[in-house]
């Protein structure tokens, strides 16, 4: 029996798109959004630079892009939809947690697309990030303020406390994802940009009668259940 490497396309071109769109305004969104809270920016003129040039644009075009990926949710297949976020086993996912808290010396279960951990996590960013969005809004909007009946004191207060949960998680992820790219040989963040991700399958040889292994292909068609 022996290894062989093999190149498989995963993430598609939208779908990569929009992951990066969102990580990038996240980014841009918490840093401003925490120098803007923390009282250190006392010149008007760079508090309204950071808050027109840089945070409100951030946050308007992260909103199209969550309502985008939100929409592929429901009408695309494959690693694009909702289904492929759901937890397929507790197994993987104790295991996915065990590899980061050995701080990689475990090793991680083998998986297609997404993590088995981060799925659940997945779908509650979404939830957060769609909330973050909607309090941003209701800041900026007067309107919406009176439709929604709120007023701008409750909606900075709501959008300040998941400022700070949004930070924990986005940093986590970018963490964890270093950790794999580190560890592992799948080329996590690579195929963030190019789409493909490397496998390290068994190739039978001609001795060989029978084996039992995990295939390529059952990773495959487990992720588009």
């Amino acid at each position: 029996m022996s290894q062989e490497i093999q190149r498989v396309a995963v993430w598609p071109p939208l779908l990569r798109l929009l992951h990066i769109v969102m990580g990038v305004t996240m980014l841009i969104l918490i840093v401003t959004g925490i120098l803007m809270h923390s009282g250190m920016i006392l010149n008007y003129e760079l508090f309204e630079h950071l808050l027109h040039v840089w945070h409100l644009p951030a946050g308007h075009v992260l909103g199209i892009a969550l309502l985008i990926r939100i929409i592929m949710l429901f009408v695309t297949q494959g690693v694009s939809n909702w289904k492929a976020l759901a937890p397929e086993s507790m197994q993987s996912v104790i295991g996915v947690a065990i590899f980061y808290l050995s701080l990689a010396r475990n090793n991680l279960p083998a998986y297609f697309a997404h993590n088995p951990l981060w799925k659940v996590f997945y779908l509650l960013a979404y939830i957060l990030i769609t909330i973050q969005v909607m309090t941003g809004l209701l800041l900026e909007f007067a309107w919406l303020r009176s439709v929604f009946r709120t007023d701008s004191a409750s909606a900075l207060l709501q959008h300040q406390s998941l400022l700070e949960i949004l930070a924990v998680f986005v940093m986590a992820h970018i963490i964890t994802a270093i950790l794999h790219d580190w560890k592992t040989d799948t080329g996590e963040i690579s195929a963030m940009v190019n789409g493909h991700k490397f496998f390290t399958v068994e190739k039978p040889s001609k001795e060989t009668v029978k084996t039992a292994s995990v295939s390529l292909d059952s990773l495959t068609e487990s992720s588009k259940k």
